[in-house]
């Protein structure tokens, strides 16, 4: 595999799957424009990972998604949320306890990471939000050779997502392919890359979340 195409198909698949994660597209041009580029990462994926790209392709061909079942899966009251420390870490009960949960004190280092890289977190969205976590993958893919994304990888996507892959299995939804070609992107990310982990955390002032 040439490392540079596959750096650009990692890059681009990332992209569509942060957008695939979100909410279905409203109207006939934008679902359009999505199927197009859809089409077009999914060439390029299958040229260096069929495995990813049969499981992406198996999610691309369901039926589309309707912005109820959407809304059921994901939102106001979940059934799977997609906020990665929250199928991990138990609730805090009070205001007070969210300040030092442990949850918080990932969110906290997410935070640090983002900034490592000069990323920002807009729209309200949490830290550990899975589709930003996906963007923030693709916007850093030029930057293998930094220990910091390795060790987000490691320590701070991969050991959350047996829980939320559980659960949409359960569920019997589409999603779990979506979330099946994440996992062997992220495989296919870590091959093409030779990162030693750090062993200190990047370091962030307090926040908490509501």
């Amino acid at each position: 595999m040439n490392n540079g195409n596959g750096n650009q198909v990692v890059k681009d698949v990332y992209a569509l799957i942060g957008e695939l994660w979100c909410s279905p597209p409203e109207v006939d041009t934008e679902r359009a424009k999505t199927k197009k580029d859809a089409d077009r990462v999914l060439a390029g994926l299958e040229t260096v990972d069929k495995e990813s790209a049969k499981l992406l392709s198996i999610f691309l061909k369901e039926e589309t998604i309707s912005d109820e079942d959407y809304v059921d899966l994901f939102e106001l009251q979940p059934k799977c949320p997609l906020y990665l420390g929250s199928h991990t870490f138990d609730e805090p009960q009070t205001c007070a306890n969210a300040a030092v949960s442990d949850r918080n004190e990932y969110m906290i280092e997410l935070i640090g990471i983002y900034r490592h890289f000069g990323q920002s977190i807009n729209g309200g969205e949490l830290p550990d939000y899975l589709p930003l976590m996906v963007d923030f993958l693709s916007l850093t893919a030029e930057s293998k050779d930094d220990p910091i994304r390795g060790k987000f990888i490691d320590e701070y996507m991969l050991p959350f997502m047996p829980p939320i892959r559980s659960r949409l299995e359960e569920l019997e939804t589409p999603y779990f392919h979506l979330l099946g070609a994440l996992e062997k992107v992220i495989d296919l990310d870590l091959k093409t890359q030779a990162l030693p982990t750090q062993q200190s955390k990047p370091k962030e002032e307090g926040c908490s979340y509501a």
